[in-house]
Parts: structure tokens; C-alpha cells; sequence
């Protein structure tokens, strides 16, 4: 993503039977901290997430979800994001997750230099 882009349109990902764009915006952002007191707390528990996909597990993958589309869907509740997912569509729907949270995040800059001699 160009940083001087400051437009990203989000991730796509064709879930409830509609096109939508998982994008991490102020709002979404502070629903993730409420629940877990940081934002980068809560992304990185992604990391810690059990693979059987428990209660907890599940719960965690709605709120992210829920925070990334709420921007383009304000009226959507987490009770809606929880009907639209699927044992089958949780793995494509993380990974998801995890490219739309990096693309709305600020990216470093190359601040000068080549390859083979950074800082140069």
C-alpha cells in the first residue's frame, strides 16, 4: 500500500452472500479495545488461538470480523457476523483478517538507501 494512499479500500471477502471490505477503521479499532484493552493485544492473540476453534476462539474471530466490517455496515451486530460464518469459511476468514488489519495499519518507509547497503 503507497502511504501517501490514504484510501485503502479494504480487504475483500464475499461473506453473508455479500461482497464486503474488512477494513480497520477508528471505530472498529476502539470496539477491539473495549474488549480487549489493545488493539495489538487483541491481534496478537491471533497468534495463541486454538486450532479446534473453541468458544473462545470463535468469539475472538467474530469481534475482529465485526470491527472490520463495520465500517461499510454500521447497522451490523456481531449476533449477524456470527451468522454468516462457517466451520468451512473460519481459516479463509483469519487469514483475511490479518491482511485487512496490515493494510489499514501505517506501513514503514523506505528511508533511503539500496538492498544491499540499507541506510546508504
Amino acid at each position: 500500500m503507497d502511504v501517501n494512499d490514504m484510501d485503502y479500500p479494504g480487504e475483500e471477502i464475499k461473506i453473508g452472500g455479500k461482497v464486503r471490505h474488512i477494513k480497520y477503521t477508528i471505530v472498529g479499532l476502539k470496539l477491539i479495545a473495549k474488549k480487549h484493552g489493545s488493539v495489538v493485544a487483541a491481534f496478537n492473540k491471533m497468534n495463541d488461538l486454538n486450532e479446534d476453534f473453541d468458544v473462545d476462539t470463535m468469539d475472538h474471530l467474530v469481534l475482529l470480523l465485526h470491527a472490520g466490517l463495520v465500517h461499510e455496515s454500521p447497522e451490523l451486530t456481531a449476533n449477524d457476523v456470527e451468522n454468516m460464518l462457517t466451520m468451512t469459511s473460519l481459516p479463509a476468514v483469519f487469514n483475511k483478517i490479518l491482511i485487512a488489519f496490515g493494510g489499514s495499519t501505517p506501513q514503514p518507509t523506505d528511508v533511503g538507501g539500496s538492498e544491499s547497503n540499507p541506510g546508504e
